[in-house]
């Protein structure tokens, strides 16, 4: 596998270890108290860190947008650590005249890319933004941490509708998206939904009474001897697959498909054959593909018009995403229950994209976000604050309600598109009590439906809620002792990950007990383990496989601790993660 290295790696390559845990300290509620979302003001690294005690291997899909590192746009390298060479770089702006911003943007992502791993369920996803500056380093820092074999894909997203007459070279409308599993043969990527466009490419040729059906390729380029052999077609005439490639399937399985009515000729019966693909066999949906229009996922320019109608244009993001490529995303990666993590949410897109698909499908999905930077509260959260419960708002909210790409061929068609008008002209009827008009546009041979209220004063909500959290204490003091500042509760939490490398139940926690894993009971005595306290677990558990306490010191024997299946772990060492 191809090998990256970059000034400064050594020295980050295991740096995600040496972070501190803190506590995570929730300020605020806002909305439903019992909301399992947050929004952490603070270091992503140290956030995110702070986070496995609670999240390690939960979290279904990551979305991240790191900062690009085109030089157009300044971002600063503030990772602390014992290097020379890192001291040298802290809290340096990196900017277009910085020769080494690819050697410090790769020292910034890696430790937290290690991380976002370890937060990741075994069938979980991670999907992150970037463009032509750092795409190539990404993929290779990716394919090392994450591994090269669990790499899915990585899309092309259409960012930008209008060509820049004063690009040097070429007007760029695209970025990437590269898509890596934690483990690729445990996840699952869900169907799109089929659209009208994809449906209307069936057509029943052959009055088959399987309904309407669509041909597809019968070779494949993995060749096999086997299966590279003439078919005679009802036309008498002898056709091969072409050089390199065989037929997808066995002479037997062949003639098993063409007594079944299942291989097209052409109308003539002398076509190159192929497999007809009925619709009714394939409604559980589509195969979602490589490259995303922005006429199905939304651009820039919508993203920034969403921002600023919640925020009264107080944003400040030049680039930020729209909410549709989100919801793109989680209608791919997620199911209703599963918990989304963003530790670079700027604008707090990702919030908002996760409040309207679980609106849109009734899920209970749950958004951690993660925001370094100042305007954590003010903007980030405070946009999640008025989407869930509603924001000042005068002047036209706009919901698209109809889209479809047309082919020529389907302009040309006059009973199609007949029966289109009819559709469209329903679905107006149906929806026109609800918005103030529908205005019904063609252009660039997309037929849009869009629904528009006149609000006067107040935009409602969506409902929910989250905690407002910023990064506390940390877990060891100077001298290496436990913070005195700590609760039962902060601790418990902690040394259940370093026993089990599992988040714990908060509502399993009862002072001394802590938790249970696999038949091994986790408690904690802050001073002494005494034989009165092993006489009462022995009195609560039966049947178990181990009993382990942490504690400060024990007077058991070790000859009593082995008979009754106890292990003694003593803090703060062995408290610590190593």
């Amino acid at each position: 596998m191809p090998y990256i290295d970059w000034l400064g790696k050594d020295d980050v390559v295991h740096h995600h270890k040496e972070i501190p845990y803190k506590t995570i300290d929730c300020q605020e509620v806002v909305g439903d108290a019992d909301s399992e979302n947050m929004i952490i003001k603070g270091d992503n690294l140290l956030a995110l860190k702070s986070l496995l005690p609670y999240y390690a291997n939960a979290v279904k899909m990551i979305y991240i947008d790191p900062p690009y590192n085109t030089g157009n746009t300044s971002w600063v390298y503030n990772d602390n650590m014992d290097s020379p060479l890192i001291k040298k770089w802290l809290n340096d702006t990196v900017n277009a005249d910085d020769l080494s911003r690819s050697d410090k943007w790769l020292c910034m992502m890696y430790p937290r890319l290690k991380l976002l791993r370890e937060l990741l369920k075994e069938d979980g996803v991670i999907f992150i933004s970037i463009d032509d500056a750092e795409v190539a380093h990404l993929r290779m820092i990716c394919d090392e941490i994450f591994g090269a074999e669990n790499f899915i894909t990585e899309v092309i997203w259409e960012r930008a509708f209008a060509p820049k007459n004063d690009a040097k070279y070429f007007s760029v409308s695209h970025d990437y998206i590269l898509v890596y599993a934690k483990k690729i043969d445990k996840f699952k990527i869900n169907r799109l939904a089929r659209t009208d466009e994809a449906n209307s490419r069936y057509k029943n040729l052959d009055n088959d009474p399987r309904g309407i059906w669509i041909s597809d390729n019968l070779t494949v380029k993995t060749y096999s001897e086997k299966y590279d052999y003439p078919i005679e077609t009802p036309s008498g005439k002898l056709v091969n697959p072409s050089v390199g490639l065989c037929w997808r399937v066995s002479k037997e399985k062949l003639q098993e498909l063409v007594d079944d009515n299942r291989i097209w000729f052409g109308k003539e019966g002398s076509n190159v054959p192929r497999l007809k693909r009925f619709l009714s066999e394939v409604q559980d949906g589509m195969v979602p593909i490589s490259l995303w229009k922005h006429g199905e996922v939304g651009h820039n320019q919508e993203a920034k018009q969403e921002s600023n109608k919640i925020l009264f244009e107080k944003t400040l993001f030049e680039t930020p995403k729209p909410v549709r490529l989100i919801q793109r995303i989680l209608q791919l990666s997620t199911s209703k229950n599963d918990i989304v993590l963003d530790s670079f949410a700027g604008s707090g897109t990702t919030a908002h994209a996760v409040i309207e698909q679980n609106k849109q499908d009734n899920g209970n999905r749950k958004f951690i976000l993660i925001e370094t930077l100042d305007y954590a509260k003010e903007i980030t959260a405070e946009r999640v604050k008025r989407v869930q419960q509603g924001y000042a708002f005068k002047g036209k909210d706009k919901t698209v309600l109809f889209e479809k790409k047309l082919t020529t061929t389907q302009i040309l068609n006059a009973k199609g598109m007949e029966k289109l008008s009819t559709e469209v002209n329903a679905l107006i009827e149906t929806k026109k009590d609800d918005y103030t008009k529908i205005e019904k546009t063609f252009k660039e041979n997309i037929l849009k439906v869009v629904g528009i209220k006149e609000i006067d004063s107040f935009k409602e909500g969506l409902g929910g809620g989250f905690k407002y959290c910023e990064l506390g204490v940390d877990i060891f003091d100077d001298t290496g002792e436990l913070n005195a500042k700590l609760s039962f509760e902060d601790i418990a939490k902690h040394i259940y990950f370093v026993e089990f490398k599992q988040p714990v139940a908060p509502k399993s926690i009862d002072k001394p007990f802590v938790g249970s894993f696999k038949k091994q009971h986790l408690y904690f005595y802050e001073e002494r383990f005494r034989v009165l306290e092993l006489k009462k677990l022995l009195k609560k558990h039966d049947s178990y496989k181990q009993l382990i306490i942490y504690t400060r010191k024990s007077t058991i024997s070790e000859d009593e601790l082995k008979k009754h299946k106890v292990v003694i772990r003593y803090i703060p060492y062995d408290i610590k993660d190593n």
